[in-house]
């Protein structure tokens, strides 16, 4: 019922000429300079290893995106270590607000680099094969940084963020299998400055060209102002 009366309010002030609501993106793409295309293109061409089983025809995955994909994830000994749904927010300004919020569950972690980037690329009902090297499993760094960190290989850290709990990866290679399921630019409509839901659309850019190697890095450019 108060749902229904705030609607009918905008309407009505949206009649009078009152701009309480709008909708624009929550956080805006993140400008990438020619050297973090190069960094991220040097992770996929020299420590993933990335088979595509099957090329998608739909919208790509590009940083600045929702990109949500079914992944099937294996430690290097074949153990099962997670199969579901994940989703995620990368390269947008507030990502790491967005992958903080418990909103909405499967997120995965920020510091699955490998996983984020071999994603990258991928088209709408494709599948492909990402093997992940230790390095790049609970990753943290950013551009420019050592991706040998020296860190405890022991160590474990998130890998997806479920409905009732956190499933977990130690810092070992992962065979990962991930079928994209979508990708599109998220909005968020605003009442009198608060959000009020998503909305996700569908854009044609960026591109891929058929002739691109697989280790290409696709990013979304941000709004002009």
């Amino acid at each position: 019922m108060l749902k229904r009366m705030l609607l009918l309010s905008i309407l009505v002030l949206d009649q009078t000429g009152c701009t309480i609501y709008a909708e624009r993106p929550r956080s805006q793409p993140i400008a990438y300079t020619p050297a973090s295309v190069q960094f991220y293109e040097r992770l996929k061409r020299e420590l993933l290893q990335l088979e595509d089983i099957k090329v998608g025809d739909g919208p790509i995955a590009a940083a600045g995106r929702k990109v949500t994909a079914k992944i099937t994830v294996r430690s290097s000994d074949g153990k099962l270590v997670y199969e579901g749904p994940a989703v995620m927010y990368w390269g947008l300004e507030d990502d790491t607000f967005i992958h903080n919020s418990p909103r909405e569950p499967y997120m995965l972690s920020l510091s699955q680099t490998g996983i984020a980037v071999g994603l990258n690329g991928m088209a709408v009902g494709g599948k492909r094969r990402i093997t992940v090297p230790p390095n790049l499993v609970c990753y943290s760094g950013s551009v420019g940084d050592s991706l040998d960190k020296g860190e405890d290989p022991r160590a474990t850290c998130g890998l997806v963020y479920g409905k009732k709990k956190l499933f977990e990866v130690r810092k070992v290679p992962l065979i990962v299998e991930a079928t994209l399921t979508a990708a599109c630019r998220p909005v968020f409509p605003q009442v009198l400055g608060f959000y009020i839901g998503e909305r996700c659309r569908d854009s044609n850019l960026p591109k891929r060209d058929p002739t691109d190697p697989i280790w290409r890095f696709y990013h979304v450019v941000p709004d002009q102002p």
